[in-house]
């Protein structure tokens, strides 16, 4: 007879369920492609305080060339959002640093390998929002505190859509919660901005600081994921060798 005594086995069910949780949490592929986005991003932000101060000045030939600089950092910018080459790097990147705990890709993250159509017009649509906002600040018709509400009137429905269509945790979902949340105290006059003449990093910070916030998140959950698989897993492989097994032999002796 078998020992009543003796634990049940880890429930496969429960594997699975940590298994996809750390799949939906690794999130180093995001990190390098926030490293490249936000040196970029930065580029496109120099010029465009350098547009605005050269258009304040009166000074026609550098405002013109800061415009036209823009332009062509701007298409830079969606080129490498888009490029297949791009994406490979990030994947290699990302393969080097998981190199030892291998892929991983549940299939209820299948919607993540395609985005729909739609959703791609939507982020060109986004970043044409964007390149506006930025023309607004430069010709004076937008106060630049008020770029990031701007902002995040298009980023966090866009945020939330890709997050649901690449099938990400939870952690994905506390940048558009927290960019949300910073828009609307600044609307209601908190006092969280940056004074001039750091008007720009009222955008900067929030769109990337709490981006880096979520990233960060989801790599330390996906570690506490990958322990608690793991342990669940040895506990399984010790049941059915060396614990169970004997017991078993001993129950039939006697």
């Amino acid at each position: 007879m078998i020992n009543k005594k003796n634990p049940s086995p880890s429930d496969p069910r429960e594997i699975m369920q940590w298994t996809r949780r750390y799949a939906q949490s690794r999130t180093i592929y995001f990190l390098v492609q926030w490293c490249l986005i936000v040196f970029i991003i930065c580029i496109i932000g120099l010029v465009a305080s350098l547009t605005q101060q050269a258009y304040t000045a009166g000074n026609s030939s550098l405002f013109y060339t800061s415009v036209v600089f823009l332009a062509i950092t701007l298409f830079f910018f969606i080129w490498i959002s888009i490029s297949r080459w791009t994406a490979e790097v990030v994947w290699q990147i990302t393969l080097w640093f998981y190199g030892r705990e291998g892929f991983v890709a549940p299939e209820e993250n299948a919607r993540s390998k395609q985005l729909p159509r739609w959703v791609i017009i939507l982020i060109g649509m986004m970043l044409v929002y964007h390149i506006w906002g930025a023309l607004l600040i430069s010709f004076r018709y937008l106060p630049l505190q008020y770029l990031q509400p701007f902002s995040a009137i298009i980023l966090v429905p866009v945020l939330c859509i890709l997050i649901y269509y690449q099938g990400l945790g939870f952690w994905a979902w506390l940048w558009p919660l927290l960019y949300g949340l910073h828009a609307f105290l600044l609307l209601i006059k908190v006092p969280i901005g940056f004074p001039s003449p750091w008007y720009l990093l009222n955008i900067m910070v929030p769109i990337f600081g709490y981006g880096l916030i979520a990233i960060l998140a989801g790599h330390i959950y996906s570690r506490y994921a990958l322990w608690k698989l793991k342990t669940i897993t040895r506990q399984g492989l010790d049941m059915y060798g060396d614990g169970e097994y004997s017991e078993e032999k001993e129950d039939i002796k006697e």
